[in-house]
């Protein structure tokens, strides 16, 4: 009995101890404190406040590329060819790049994110952003909310393997008799794109084209494109993207916040609390949503002059930024099947241009 009631006793402690400690967690974050302990954040030195300028500089780097729709591993790879660490000495992987692009404390704001309240017991990847943070921003919050839309994306979540994608145009060609993505499958050495014949699948596997010249092509097509003193403008009037996504999703962040303070003065009912906050949280969700599926030109900023100008820096791009400029211009292009009397005609590719 003396064994049991110790027992219940302890556990009891126990329990307790740990419901001090998550208060303790959330007031810290409600104030806008850092954490202590454990690796310092990059971005900023020892005492979790003050900017590192060369590695807050990285991070801007990170977030413009992002933001460019270049993918997280060619970062990652680009990184680890300039030898670009983490606080810990290691190259950066692009699971940790997208976490810390999709942290809000670079941008200035305090994120609170309890233990175990992911998906089999982990720490998602967003938390809740409860207050201004005490130390100065990196990037603006409205960057921080497209990166944070953006790399909860389910879609972003896949990454290339170590050496990248070798095909620029994969996913951009669809096929002209089945209307399939086309991909990249070598024959014989010599790179192609084809339709796949997938058992089971509704491709049709009768379109194919040399990999090498279509891609010179469609380079051409996008760059006499932007060559046209309008065509960037254009693009840009004609993009999705509502600016007022980015002020609601503060808005609501911030009604989180105000919401939680309610419930911590005793306003509200824990009850009401939870009600309350899964509609804000399900609203939320649809706004990042939208916003990471929002159009967007900012692989295509700066970029002016006439075709030389812009094929100077098309040399200079790697495949995963050429891909982004891409998309930026054509949504896809049509590839109709071959004639078998011509052995290369660009009159079987039909563009489809977003302005």
């Amino acid at each position: 009995m003396v064994a049991r009631i110790l027992g219940a006793t302890a556990r009891q402690e126990s329990e307790h101890k740990g419901e001090r400690q998550k208060r303790q967690r959330r007031q810290s974050a409600e104030a806008g404190r850092p954490n202590g302990g454990g690796t310092r954040p990059y971005g900023y030195a020892d005492d979790r406040v003050t900017v590192d300028p060369a590695e807050a500089e990285v991070i801007r780097e990170a977030a413009r590329r992002t933001l460019a729709g270049e993918s997280l591993s060619s970062i990652s790879r680009d990184f680890a060819a300039r030898d670009v660490t983490t606080p810990k000495g290691g190259h950066w992987q692009p699971r940790t790049l997208r976490r810390l692009l999709a942290s809000a404390r670079i941008s200035g704001r305090r994120e609170h994110s309890p233990r175990r309240s992911g998906e089999n017991g982990t720490r998602p990847l967003l938390g809740e952003i409860v207050a201004t943070a005490v130390w100065p921003e990196i990037i603006t919050a409205a960057d921080s909310d497209r990166l944070r839309a953006l790399l909860s994306d389910p879609d972003r979540q896949r990454f290339t393997g170590a050496k990248g994608r070798t095909y620029l145009l994969s996913g951009i060609l669809r096929c002209g008799k089945c209307g399939a993505g086309m991909s990249g499958r070598p024959r014989e050495s010599v790179r192609r794109y084809v339709c796949p014949n997938l058992p089971g699948g509704t491709s049709c596997g009768g379109t194919s084209t040399n990999a090498e010249r279509t891609d010179d092509l469609v380079r051409d097509l996008v760059l006499v494109a932007l060559s046209s003193p309008g065509i960037a403008e254009r693009l840009r009037q004609r993009s999705d993207a509502d600016p007022g996504l980015p002020a609601a999703i503060r808005a609501d962040e911030a009604q989180l916040e105000e919401l939680a303070s309610a419930w911590a003065t005793g306003e509200i009912s824990r009850g009401e609390w939870k009600i309350a906050r899964g509609i804000i949280e399900t609203r939320l969700d649809r706004l990042r949503g939208e916003l990471a599926r929002t159009s967007t030109t900012a692989p295509i900023d700066g970029l002016v002059g006439n075709y030389d100008d812009l094929r100077a820096r098309w040399d200079g791009l790697n495949l995963s930024q050429r891909r982004a400029l891409v998309s930026t211009v054509l949504e896809r292009v049509d590839v109709r099947p071959a004639d078998p009397h011509k052995r290369w005609d660009p009159d079987r590719f039909h563009p489809r241009w977003r302005a």
